[in-house]
């Protein structure tokens, strides 16, 4: 069923922590299913976010990270601990994770057919054809052409980005845009590698722009006066790449530069 809002480019079904061995997923709930799905529309991503949410079956559903997961209520926010006393009953639970019950298990099992067939009628995908993954998307041509220049879609990074037109303002404005597409801090140290690697003097001066570029703590400003400059860079970057972290990390980041000068914004990435 994901497959017909885009390309289910990875998935991995899981009903319990056997399932779990080798992987590197922390989601301990079951069952669940992860999955990354290519370039979904930001708005077809959120739409089956919602309508997850809104399931009424044998058991809760809901959307964590990257996987949806049957919970036996809804979830709920609760204040961080705060005494000696909360942190050892908080570390003893990490470290004494309960079973899961076969009971709510089997339940949860046999409620995934009405789940899914409930979200192909909510998101109308009944007479839609699966989308085929091909890995040569992530190639540099296959990226390039994925996506209209100017499309907007869902692959975060690993920190927000905003287009702005004044970054003085950036936590009053009520018109800043919030991307879906970003880069993660994998793609920019592939990429900082691959340039190093490329360079005679292990630096990045060629790439004053790209250099720029934060971690997650910290928050940058690129002006709307610097996009041509910072494009300019990613496209050198883009010829010298190879490793496809770095082709898809830089392809992002060049689409988010043609937003961005395309609607003459700033673009804001917003520190943790």
């Amino acid at each position: 069923m994901l497959s017909k809002i885009a390309p289910l480019e990875w998935s991995r079904y899981r009903e319990s922590p056997s399932d779990v061995k080798g992987t590197h997923d922390s989601e301990d709930q079951f069952p669940n299913f992860c999955f990354v799905l290519f370039r979904p529309s930001t708005e077809a991503y959120f739409a089956l976010v919602r309508a997850v949410s809104e399931y009424k079956g044998k058991v809760v559903w809901q959307v964590i990270g990257n996987c949806i997961v049957a919970l036996p209520a809804k979830p709920t926010f609760y204040a961080p601990t705060l005494t000696e006393e909360d942190a050892k009953r908080l570390e003893e639970a990490i470290n004494n994770r309960p079973k899961p019950d076969p009971t709510f298990v089997e339940r949860a099992v046999a409620d995934i057919t009405g789940l899914c067939s409930y979200l192909e009628k909510r998101l109308n995908l009944t007479d839609v054809m699966p989308q085929d993954f091909d890995p040569a998307l992530l190639t540099r041509e296959g990226l390039a052409q994925s996506r209209d220049e100017y499309a907007d879609f869902y692959e975060p990074g690993d920190q927000p980005v905003y287009l702005v037109s004044d970054p003085k303002t950036f936590r009053s404005s009520a018109g800043r845009q919030r991307l879906g597409m970003g880069v993660t801090m994998h793609q920019i140290g592939q990429i900082f590698n691959e340039l190093k690697a490329s360079s005679e003097d292990d630096g990045l001066r060629d790439f004053p722009f790209l250099s720029r570029l934060p971690d997650t703590t910290n928050s940058e400003v690129y002006e709307s006066t610097e996009i041509p400059s910072f494009q300019s860079e990613l496209l050198h970057a883009q010829r010298v790449a190879k490793e496809p972290a770095s082709l898809r990390g830089l392809d992002n980041l060049i689409r988010i530069t043609r937003l961005a000068q395309k609607q003459g914004l700033a673009i804001y990435f917003v520190g943790q």
